[in-house]
């Protein structure tokens, strides 16, 4: 393998990361607004810690859960 192709995967793997963080991000702010909607329709009004923990959970879940699918 030359250094090319060797230089040429660094940067397909660096750009591929980062547009999964940027997904990622993106993913976590729809959770947030998703949960934080679904408890004002509730009537509840939780703390923003809660809100993020319960978004956190969820999209953890869903990763695992579509990393299982995958596997």
């Amino acid at each position: 393998m030359g250094r090319g192709k060797l230089f040429e995967n660094l940067i397909v793997t660096v750009i591929a990361s980062l547009l999964l963080i940027a997904m990622g991000v993106i993913y976590f702010i729809a959770t947030l607004v998703i949960v934080k909607f679904s408890s004002g329709l509730m009537g509840y009004s939780p703390d923003a810690n809660w809100v993020v923990l319960s978004s956190a959970i969820i999209v953890a879940g869903i990763m695992i859960g579509s990393a299982i699918k995958n596997a």
